[in-house]
């Protein structure tokens, strides 16, 4: 059977597109689930628009139905109309083995649909914006007790989340009403953002020419990181070179420190940052600027980004987030379209050129000696089996974060082990609570919860043991023997959505008992023969996702952006 859809209803009213539609599908899909794609194409511009659709199961095929605005003016990120007259439209999704397949005829929607128009604040407005935020101001007890009462549950409040309560819970209602009705608010991170902005733009117009590379982040620089190992490399050339790596989110950050990052970011021909960097996207770039994103994770796993608009409170189509990156370097030419989707930017300017950190991984010499490094550290670990038990949390974020250490009886799976064999466990940092074991095994099982960096752990690793951590990308290079121990894999990809389907596509064994965990662990030790099976899809595994790693990423990574470098100011 075909794919299939039937517009229900298609139109475009006040630079809106409507769409209503349903069909059916016999491929697979992740989860059961089914994320339509809009393809949006100009020239050289293309937006994968995501669009999640109810499924229904039927004989076999897969029943859908969507539902969806899409505001044309938000599709492409600083939209410039060219010669062309029409915008090119079609549905796509991807299968569960990654292969893209097609849906609906290509269509076409005049470019002037999708021009932004400018918003134009006159002079009374604004003063009047301001009057208006003074009196709610004056105000502010009254906001202040409506706030209370909704964090008691005596009202309704679309400023808060259900989570948050207390003193927080009612200043964010208050802050949330005064922003909502006046545009100002009383928020540290947006006062301290709009300095930024200032700050940004005082000094592009002071400053004429750009020039050098700036590497910007607020994660700490890690040990053979992307940033770390494309910086060294860079200081190597005599490129002009400059670094503001300051883990305190901007809330925190002094106004002086504010300031030069802002002064450094108007400066710096090239932009270089290695995750999210939140203030630099309320800022309009300035055109002989690059922004280069090296994202931390390898593959595409667990959503992230864009991907999930409309899923994330506060996070929608016409979001600035990501969408200013000039170039991002990427796992594999299969991980193009997935990234182009996540940062809403056109696949010409991600490359599939390689992670930098992942060198390491080809580099022998490099592992001979970390392994020789571990174990005069930790004597205990040599010549024995390694099980590097390290899962992902769950909740939400670093403060609700953790894991369900009822779940995983360390007891249980040390007693079914030979004594040549070491546990090692290593949660996820926003994990704070400690797994606990009886004293017989202590000896044998050490917690390397924010200690060693996780892929030089993976040198002397003998069998991984995790669910959804994304840790599965770099064991994978190693040809590591993986178990998935995902004794809730329904509750979280009800959580967190994925853009493939789990079961399909991990390599390695899954089990949802700790029984059954402990029983393929001793029969993986313990096999002789190789696992034809496990060993062809791990070798597919590879292809797709990591199919441009090869121990070049790094080199290939630094000529990119040192060609951007190079590039003539305007």
């Amino acid at each position: 059977m075909q794919d299939w859809i039937i517009y229900d209803k298609k139109e475009i009213k006040d630079r809106q597109l409507f769409l209503q539609f349903h069909g059916e599908t016999d491929s697979l899909t992740a989860n059961g689930k089914l994320r339509i794609i809009a393809l949006f194409t100009y020239a050289d511009q293309k937006r994968y628009f995501p669009m999640d659709a109810v499924c229904h199961g039927r004989d076999g095929h897969m029943a859908f139905e969507v539902e969806r605005t899409i505001t044309l003016s938000d599709v492409f990120f600083e939209f410039q109309k060219q010669e062309e007259e029409q915008v090119s439209f079609i549905l796509i999704y991807c299968d569960a083995n990654g292969k893209w397949q097609t849906l609906s005829k290509e269509e076409f929607f005049l470019a002037d649909l999708f021009v932004k128009k400018q918003k134009k604040t006159g002079f009374w407005k604004r003063n009047f914006k301001k009057l208006q935020y003074v009196c709610y101001t004056l105000l502010l007890p009254i906001w202040i007790i409506d706030g209370f009462l909704a964090v008691k549950g005596i009202k309704k409040s679309r400023y808060i989340d259900e989570e948050i309560k207390g003193k927080k819970g009612i200043f964010y209602h208050a802050h949330g009403l005064v922003k909502a009705h006046t545009g100002y608010g009383y928020s540290i991170r947006e006062i301290k953002t709009s300095y930024f902005k200032k700050c940004y733009e005082k000094q592009c117009r002071k400053v004429k020419k750009t020039q050098g590379i700036l590497f910007l982040s607020e994660r700490s620089l890690e040990k053979g990181g992307n940033l770390d190992r494309v910086r060294k490399a860079i200081e190597q050339t005599s490129v002009r070179i400059e670094s503001f790596i300051d883990t305190r989110p901007i809330r925190k950050l002094p106004f002086d420190a504010i300031k030069r990052a802002a002064f450094l970011a108007a400066e710096a021909k090239v932009i270089v940052l290695e995750d999210f960097y939140p203030q630099l996207h309320v800022l309009t770039i300035r055109k002989d600027t690059k922004v280069v994103q090296l994202w931390h994770a390898c593959g595409a796993f667990k959503m992230f980004g864009l991907s999930e608009v409309d899923k994330i409170p506060h996070l929608t189509q016409d979001t600035r987030n990501h969408r200013n990156y000039s170039l991002v370097p990427v796992s594999s030419r299969q991980m193009v379209p997935f990234y182009s989707e996540a940062f809403g930017i056109t696949p010409q300017k991600v490359y599939p050129v390689g992670v930098p950190r992942t060198d390491v991984f080809f580099d022998k010499a490099y592992q001979q000696k970390v392994t020789e490094e571990l174990y005069e550290k930790y004597p205990a670990l040599q010549n024995k089996k390694v099980i590097l038990f390290a899962p992902t949390f769950r909740g939400s974020g670093k403060t609700r974060a953790f894991y369900p250490k009822d779940r995983f009886v360390i007891d249980r799976l040390m007693e079914s082990l030979t004594s040549d064999t070491v546990l090692l466990v290593k949660q996820h940092p926003f994990v704070r609570q400690q797994l606990e074991c009886s004293e017989k095994y202590r000896s044998r099982v050490f917690d390397f919860t924010g200690k060693e960096n996780i892929n030089d752990l993976l040198f002397i690793t003998s069998l991984l043991i995790t669910d959804y951590s994304s840790s599965i990308f770099e064991a994978a290079l190693l040809k590591i023997p993986m178990l998935f121990y995902v004794f809730d894999l329904k509750e979280y990809e009800k959580q967190r959505d994925i853009y493939f389907d789990f079961s399909t596509f991990v390599p390695g064994k899954q089990v949802q008992t700790m029984d059954e965990l402990a029983d393929q662990a001793q029969w993986i030790l313990e096999q002789k023969e190789k696992d034809d099976h496990t060993d062809q899809k791990l070798q597919a595994f590879c292809s797709y996702f990591l199919g441009a790693l090869d121990g070049n990423s790094t080199k290939r990574t630094v000529d990119l952006i040192l060609d951007l470098e190079k590039m003539p100011n305007s």
